[in-house]
């Protein structure tokens, strides 16, 4: 264990329904979770998550915190296309303590996620952001208003294309993968509101170095 203060973005998940999966449902889910966090470590390689309760998540990322909207994202589309959803609540502030897991850790970036969990769970919404700064977090709640107006109304097939166009694929690479037309991918990503996610993600991205 170490006392250590650094920057992060830390994301809690919980798995909407878990109680009423069965079996084989259960299996697959801690599949797509296990493939999900070698996805996202190859992606950023600070990336660390890990598994509690058999339907909860906590992923912390350091070096590429600006990151960390764009992870989850990649997370709530792939579910989506699985049949799965989940509450997913960011918080971006500081590390104080390094526990022996990331769930014995704690800090501001803490304190922000694991609560908004909960808030989530209250309103009916799949994604939240909590920054440690007053102003910035009344920006933030409008846009997730948008985000989440956009990941509810997501149909499988939209929410592939989005996943992979969050992995940086050119949509003549989705079509291949997808195995579609370049024109039907966007058609997909249109229809999903990948413009105005894109929009969000870089003011995520270029604000959060600042914090």
């Amino acid at each position: 264990m170490a006392v250590t203060v650094k920057k992060a973005a830390v994301i809690t998940g919980d798995v909407v329904n878990s109680s009423r999966l069965t079996s084989n449902e259960r299996k697959k889910l801690l599949k797509c979770l296990s493939r999900f966090f070698e996805q996202a470590n190859k992606l950023f390689p600070d990336f660390k998550a890990e598994q509690f309760r058999g339907d909860s998540i906590q992923a912390v990322l350091t070096n590429n915190r600006s990151k960390a909207l764009q992870t989850a994202l990649i997370l709530q589309s792939y579910l989506i296309s699985e049949d799965y959803n989940i509450r997913l609540a960011v918080g971006v502030g500081e590390i104080n303590f390094t526990g022996t897991s990331i769930v014995t850790s704690d800090g501001s970036a803490f304190q922000m996620s694991g609560p908004l969990v909960d808030e989530l769970k209250k309103r009916n919404e799949l994604l939240g952001i909590a920054i440690a700064n007053p102003i910035f977090n009344d920006e933030w709640q409008v846009h997730t208003t948008a985000l989440n107006y956009l990941i509810e109304r997501w149909t499988k097939q939209q929410a592939e294309a989005i996943n992979l166009q969050l992995q940086n694929l050119k949509q003549e690479e989705i079509a291949g993968k997808l195995k579609i037309s370049q024109p039907s991918v966007h058609q997909r990503l249109q229809a999903a509101g990948w413009p105005v996610i894109n929009k969000v993600l870089q003011r995520f991205e270029n604000v959060i170095p600042a914090l």
